[in-house]
């Protein structure tokens, strides 16, 4: 306890946010015996908050522990997928907006051979601009004589 009104005591000289932040990872920056669960019983705060508030002063100084201030972040939807992978969702954006999101994993699987969460595939769904759609390479299905024809263009066309 004896930790606690230490602390209880310098926490009423401390006006800064920063510096409130600071105070609370010193003892495990400066002399790294201590461990963040003893550092969160003296202090009364959670063991997840000192350990996040180590990481980002360790990471980025003094700027890291400002409120609302991180570079780090989590990473953006879709920067690890594939460009192959982007850019078939937006062929498929360009010839029609009604598939639904498991459609979508399951034409990414078959022509790509990536697998996809459909979280990701909604948010990046959502996330990429309507496309402009081009010419077709394929007439419309009626415009064939034979439909044995029909069928055989739309082997010949779709990417292996």
């Amino acid at each position: 306890m004896e930790g606690q009104e230490e602390f209880a005591q310098l926490q009423l000289r401390l006006v800064d946010q920063m510096q409130w932040r600071y105070e609370l990872i010193r003892p495990l920056v400066l002399f790294p015996t201590g461990t963040a669960t003893q550092r969160a019983q003296e202090t009364g705060t959670h063991p997840d908050t000192i350990r996040a508030l180590k990481r980002h002063f360790q990471r980025q100084g003094m700027p890291g522990l400002l409120p609302g201030f991180s570079q780090e972040g989590r990473q953006r939807p879709g920067r690890h997928v594939p460009p192959a992978v982007v850019q078939e969702l937006a062929r498929l954006k360009a010839l029609a907006s009604g598939f639904h999101y498991r459609e979508l994993v399951r034409i990414i699987w078959g022509t790509c051979r990536y697998r996809i969460a459909v979280k990701t595939v909604k948010t990046l769904w959502e996330q990429s601009p309507p496309a402009a759609q081009g010419e077709r390479a394929l007439g419309a299905y009626h415009s064939y004589p034979e439909r044995a024809q029909a069928r055989f263009e739309v082997i010949r066309v779709v990417p292996q």
